[in-house]
């Protein structure tokens, strides 16, 4: 900076630890004439700080002021007589610079060089509320034209989904034109590109092009080359084009909000949304209907075995380009021979008719085929039932509609607060479904992937209503007034949602850095930035903010979640559907009310383990009972009825021993801190949970809730063990669709041929289907409630309680030991051994993480409670179940063991630090405080001496 005649720069400021802060810049000196001409990203800012004067810098590890360098760096500052080299970090606020309030500053400053006068109008007669630029009031309701443009944008998707992709209309023609492994390779490679052309945008920074015009139209063209890539995955990625489809039904509401119905009320436009989605969906699904049940339409459509051969024929070509390798050699898949039939030996073609080989299939190879023949069905079925796709989706939006407009207005509250609240109850929604689709995959729905897909979609739409719904300007207006958004905030800052962070994002945030260098280099390329620095402005701030936070406790945490997810998904989850087939083996020959009895204790024994859902017990019941009952005088249909009381009965003795776990568990102090029953969240539950009866929030929290942590917590809390029965006998409505699963699974007779089984299989699915639907219904339901409680009794549930005050207690003696135990972990101060041992358990368990998730295939053996674990073409254990769990891995490749390798030697790594930082966090306490334990305290937060007593506490308070 040129000093100017005067020598001085015009600056005040203060020294602290990390340079001197800017407090005033003087007008018409020499940074305020820099700032006149520079850059917006090189103005220099009140609240910035000077790091460094020519050569002279702060030093970063200094410990007092004294030591920091800044007397040398100030005597820089006041000697240069000419100019100063300065190295700033922008620390300070740069409303005035750069966005609307600057544009605002620069046209009054416009006006004012004009020689006009600006009057100063007085708030009070601004027609401006808080939240909102136009009065509701002032706003129309939906008319009749806008109703059918509504209609309309909602018919299209639909009516797109019906026509080009479902078995109404061409949907299997498409598919085969697209079926070729050449179409797959094209949408990778138009995939590819567009993704390219969507970075090379950033780079040239395509969001500050001055044409709206050129920027819409440019990102649209991109992002629907990349869906028609998508589309054209669609033999590998079935539900691709149901999800790219679809997804236009809320972008076109979105856009008419935006445009033709921006001066609509609200409400009433949520309800023309929601009444509009009930009459396409209601309609389409009379129309599929009419298409299954009306022979004179299409023939009859009904989902038989001659529906199913018609859809295998016409699917002739998804089974030619589907290649399966045998003994080296690739060939099409044969549905006759392969799905079929299922042979054992390969075959040869002899005038057009496939006849067996002499060589015999080996199990992997019987494994891909299983697999190929699964992929193709999942394909024509979901061309089917297609049009139930677009049903089900109208459907949603409309609940959503309702939960928006109706169920969920809070009077008392603004709406980027209501917005918010939704925002954050639909996303558990979506979560919660998606959790019931992993649930239930292990019972044979092949359909997981596609809810999956969904449900990430679902999540994607959520973000942009947000968005759009309540602006980024208003969420910044509201954080200082929301109580939501405080607890949001400290949500995100909490190193546990970090972790969340590292493991979704992890290689990405690296790959961001990358591109952010190149988006720099490319500024100054084309002279858009005269700044040295590698990074540009947006990523060096969001550098500052990850060398801010704690990487080794982040890691730890990471470690933490990584290990309970492989403990539910995959330790216990695949382990127990092994187990319940084994069990189903076994007890094939023994007496049937010895059956009943030992499937009972072990059931029994399963629900009171923690990691176990409840869902595979339910399913194995079905098997097992109504197969035993085939051959006896009540028959099958009686067996399902008897599984279905036993699982209720089960529930019910299994929610009694949970509790009385829970009760002894509740007596211990730590655990009531660790469960948070002085937290708002539990005492809202504890309130539902304290209605007496069948009361419908109650019933959702105990059936929707997962089984474990919901009986154990109603035993923490000691509430009435009768009354939680009571609300719990409803679950019947849950479990009794899992039971019939299980018994169509098994079928009513035993060899049945392969259009009976399948016929079975798809009852099956639709039972488990329902399942789903019921856990996810009543899970939404229990989130409302809770909702609705913390909503309107959030400050009572919030008030300290005295039975608690034994927790607040230990919460104030843990203090110490935290913040010693954070200072230990403390990224900058820690040993870089240990650095090493924490980073390299991360990097470990991630990857392992990344090859149980996206290559679970290639990785373990497809299983089913159904299957045996002694069938000699499976695993062939015989009745031996410790061959059956470790024959869950596949042997013919090396990803699975070396997976579990990575995975246990990351746990073995994370449990020598947290040795090593527990060892090292107690000597520390015992140098500053004279012990290694939590500190008591007394009522004015001071360590207590040898001889005071801490604050009398009733331990039967809690009772």
């Amino acid at each position: 900076i040129d000093k100017g005649p005067g020598g001085r720069l015009g600056l005040a400021y203060r020294a602290d630890l990390q340079g001197l802060i800017i407090t005033g810049i003087v007008q018409g000196m020499a940074v305020d004439t820099w700032n006149r001409v520079a850059d917006t990203d090189r103005c220099i800012c009140v609240g910035d700080r000077i790091v460094g004067v020519g050569s002279e810098e702060f030093d970063k590890d200094a410990k007092t002021l004294e030591d920091s360098n800044g007397h040398a760096v100030v005597a820089a500052l006041t000697a240069a007589t000419e100019t100063a080299t300065l190295k700033i970090k922008k620390f300070g606020p740069r409303w005035h610079i750069e966005g609307d309030t600057a544009d605002c500053i620069d046209k009054m400053n416009y006006v004012a060089e004009q020689g006009m006068v600006l009057e100063l109008v007085q708030p009070d007669s601004l027609a401006v509320l808080e939240d909102d630029v136009v009065k509701e009031k002032d706003m129309k309701s939906v008319s009749r034209n806008q109703f059918l443009l509504i209609v309309l944008a909602i018919c299209i998707p639909n009516l797109l989904l019906v026509l080009l992709f479902s078995d109404m209309g061409m949907g299997i023609a498409i598919f085969e034109a697209f079926a070729s492994s050449m179409m797959n390779t094209a949408g990778n490679l138009i995939i590819f590109g567009a993704s390219m052309t969507l970075v090379g945008m950033y780079l040239v920074d395509w969001h500050k092009w001055e044409s709206k015009v050129q920027r819409g139209a440019s990102a649209l063209i991109v992002i629907y080359i990349a869906c028609f890539g998508g589309i054209l995955k669609c033999r590998f990625y079935p539900s691709a084009p149901m999800v790219i489809i679809l997804f236009h039904l809320p972008l076109f509401i979105g856009v008419l909000r935006a445009t033709a119905l921006k001066q609509v009320q609200r409400g009433s436009f949520y309800r023309a949304i929601g009444i509009s989605c009930l009459i396409v969906g209601f309609g389409l699904l009379f129309i599929w209907l009419l298409w299954i049940f009306v022979p004179g339409w299409d023939g009859d459509n009904q989902y038989d075995e001659a529906t199913q051969l018609r859809l295998i024929e016409e699917s002739s070509k998804l089974y030619e380009e589907t290649k399966l390798e045998v003994n080296g050699v690739k060939r099409p898949l044969n549905y006759q021979w392969d799905c079929d039939i299922e042979s054992d030996y390969d075959y040869k073609l002899v005038y057009g008719v496939p006849v067996a080989t002499s060589y015999e299939l080996t199990d992997d190879e019987k494994d891909t085929r299983t697999s190929s023949c699964a992929s193709v069905r999942t394909v024509w079925f979901l061309i089917w039932m297609a049009p139930l796709v677009g049903v089900i989706v109208s459907l949603i939006v409309a609940a959503f509609c309702a939960i928006n407009g109706t169920m969920m207005e809070m009077s008392d509250t603004s709406r980027a607060e209501k917005a918010l609240k939704q925002f954050v109850f639909m996303v558990g929604i979506v979560l919660l479904g998606m959790w019931v689709a992993a649930s239930t995959a292990g019972a044979s729905l092949r359909l997981t992937g596609t809810l999956m897909a969904f449900g990430g979609a679902g999540i994607a739409v959520l973000l942009i209503w947000v968005y759009f719904e309540v602006g980024t300007k208003l969420i910044h207006s509201t954080i200082k007034q929301s109580k939501l958004m405080t607890t949001m905030i400290m949500v995100v800052t909490n190193d546990w949602f970090r972790a969340c962070v590292v493991i979704g994002f992890n290689f990405l945030i690296p790959t961001m850095f990358l591109v952010e260098i190149a988006r720099q280099k490319v500024r100054r390329l084309r002279k858009n930035t005269t700044s040295e620095t590698w990074l540009t402005p947006e990523a060096t701030t969001a550098w500052s903010v990850l060398r801010s936070w704690q990487w080794a406790s982040i890691f730890q945490k990471v470690n933490l979640l990584v290990m309970l997810y492989w403990t539910v998904s995959i330790g216990v989850s695949k382990m127990t559907v092994v187990f319940l087939a084994w069990l189903n083996e076994r007890l094939a020959d023994v007496n049937f009310i010895a059956v009943l009895f030992i499937f009972f204790l072990i059931g029994y024994t399963m629900f009171l383990l923690p990691p176990v859902p409840g869902i595979p017990v339910y399913v194995c019941s079905g098997i097992i009972i109504a197969a035993q009952a085939r051959s006896l005088a009540i028959g099958f249909v009686g067996g399902i009825i008897i599984a279905i009381f036993l699982s209720l009965v089960l529930k019910i003795a299994a929610v009694c021993g949970q509790y009385s776990i829970g009760y002894f568990l509740g007596k211990s102090v730590k655990i009531q801190q660790l469960v948070g029953v002085d937290k708002v969240p539990i005492r809202s539950v504890e309130k539902i949970l304290l209605r007496r009866g069948l009361d419908l929030g109650k019933v959702a929290v105990l059936v929707g809730g997962p089984d474990w942590p919901t009986s154990v917590l109603c035993g923490i809390l000691n509430l009435n063990l009768f009354q939680c029965c009571l609300g719990t006998l409803p679950v019947i409505l849950v479990s009794s669709p899992c039971v019939l699963t299980g018994a169509f699974m098994a079928g009513p007779k035993d060899n049945m041929t392969e259009s009976e089984q399948s016929v079975w299989d798809t009852l099956a699915n639709t039972a488990l289907a329902a399942s789903g639907v019921g856990q996810l219904a009543s899970g939404v339901i229990a989130m409302y409630y809770i909702q609705e409680v913390v909503n309107k009794h959030g400050e009572e549930l919030a008030a300290p309680r005295p039975e608690h005050e034994a927790v607040r207690q230990l919460t104030i003696a843990e203090k110490e030991s935290n913040e010693v135990y954070a200072e230990v972990v403390n990224w900058n101060t820690l040993p870089k051994f240990w650095l090493g041992v924490i980073s390299t358990s991360s990097i470990f368990i991630l990857t392992s993480l990344f090859i149980f998730m996206f290559l679970d295939e290639a990785c373990f053996e497809s299983f089913q409670v159904s299957d045996k674990v002694s069938d000699p073409d499976g695993m062939d254990c015989g009745a031996n179940l410790g061959c059956a769990m470790l024959g869950l891995v596949k042997t013919d490749t090396p990803l699975g063991w070396g997976a579990l390798f990575l995975f246990f030697f990351a746990c073995f790594l994370h449990v020598v630090f947290s040795k090593y930082a527990s060892r090292q966090a107690k000597k520390l306490m015992l140098q500053r405080y004279g012990t290694t334990g939590a500190i008591r305290k007394n009522e004015e937060n001071q360590p207590l001496h040898e001889n005071e007593q801490a604050p009398a506490v009733d331990d039967n308070s809690r009772l």
